[in-house]
């Protein structure tokens, strides 16, 4: 029985969010000291682009039999958890004020139930939750698509599917040029960004998977020729920064074309450090803690950034900014004997304590529950 359920676990997509994770956090924390071929393939405007397109291959037909426990699951996993620890960093960020430190907005009815919805940096330590609404719109908003074309007896083929959902992610992308996102209109090119990739997840398994077989020199090939291509139309590899949608100067194309070679690479790398990789628990913790670590990963920074001021206490790390370290959720401390390299503490930090807190916070939950049913 062990043996059969292990098999089911894709561990191709363990490494994948790992790295995805890794990606990310060290993309807030000034790479983290970690560079992972970042001139080639750079985290901003792929890492998000992973974590869709992995989510999306894990979706179920299953959804659209039932879409009320569908919408209710996603509500529960990522809507409810959302709010509850909005709430918290609101009271964080409350108390921390008495202490000096001015980051965060108000702790007030908008900041607590509306700007999250379409915001998420309204109290600053949990900024990089704002992916949690353009996920529940992509991943319902797929589903009801799903739903719609069954209900109107319409067998469309998977291509056409997905063309539309790139489609729809594109004109996202057009309001935002056109400067729709700022306020509540954020939220359309968020969604329509996330729904694009999701359905490449889809996609990818129902359709293109079965030719993912290409050699890795000719694989890899194709990579470096299209992003060579880039650099000699746009004299730069581009970026975005999906959390604003307000730069694509490259037009509404391009940013779904450099995740899509993101991802490419990415899944090919993953495939190939499966067998050596795909199990190990470091791995398999950043993958099932993905969550956490996207809600929590400033904690970790600020926890850091915590003990360097603690030091300072005792003489140690003097040229530690301490107002900055009060007002700025973007000062990183570097001590001068290390001072690039020590940014590898809040990539480190910035992963190990949100897991830590998922494992604990799921122990006592079990521990809970088994109280009370005795």
């Amino acid at each position: 029985m062990s043996d059969k359920k292990e098999k089911t676990v894709d561990y191709r997509f363990k490494i994948l969010y790992a790295i995805a994770m890794i990606q990310i956090v060290g993309g807030h924390c000034r790479d983290g000291a970690l560079n992972l071929f970042y001139d080639w393939i750079p985290y901003m405007g792929t890492h998000l682009a992973i974590l869709i397109f992995a989510s999306g291959y894990f979706y179920k037909s299953e959804a659209e039999e039932k879409p009320l426990d569908f919408l209710w699951k996603k509500t529960k996993r990522l809507l409810i958890p959302m709010y509850i620890w909005n709430l918290v960093y609101g009271l964080i960020v409350l108390i921390l004020k008495n202490f000096g430190f001015s980051i965060g907005g108000d702790f007030n009815l908008r900041n607590l139930l509306l700007a999250p919805l379409y915001d998420g940096h309204q109290f600053q330590y949990n900024l990089a939750g704002w992916f949690v609404v353009p996920l529940f719109m992509a991943e319902v908003g797929y589903m009801l698509l799903r739903l719609l074309l069954s209900k109107l007896k319409l067998k469309l083929p998977e291509t056409a599917i997905f063309i539309f959902a790139l489609i729809v992610g594109m004109l996202g992308i057009e309001c935002s040029i056109r400067g729709y996102h700022e306020g509540w209109w954020l939220m359309i090119p968020r969604a329509a960004y996330f729904f694009a990739f999701y359905a490449l997840g889809v996609y990818y398994k129902r359709v293109l998977e079965k030719y993912d077989k290409l050699p890795h020199l000719a694989y890899f090939g194709i990579i470096a020729l299209i992003q060579m291509a880039l650099l000699v139309i746009f004299h730069r590899i581009p970026i975005y920064v999906i959390s604003w949608c307000d730069d694509f100067p490259e037009g509404s194309f391009i940013p779904f074309l450099l995740g899509a070679v993101g991802i490419a690479f990415w899944l090919r790398i993953a495939k190939i450090l499966e067998p050596g990789l795909g199990k190990a628990k470091g791995i398999n913790a950043i993958a099932d803690h993905s969550y956490s670590i996207m809600l929590h990963q400033f904690l970790g920074f600020m926890a850091v950034k915590t003990v360097y001021a603690v030091l300072t206490k005792f003489g140690l790390f003097l040229d530690f900014n301490m107002p900055a370290y009060k007002s700025d959720l973007w000062y990183y401390y570097t001590p001068q004997a290390l001072p690039y390299y020590s940014l590898i503490f809040y990539l480190i930090a910035g992963i190990a304590l949100p897991v830590g807190m998922s494992v604990l916070g799921r122990k006592i939950y079990s521990a809970l529950r088994k109280n009370g049913g005795k």
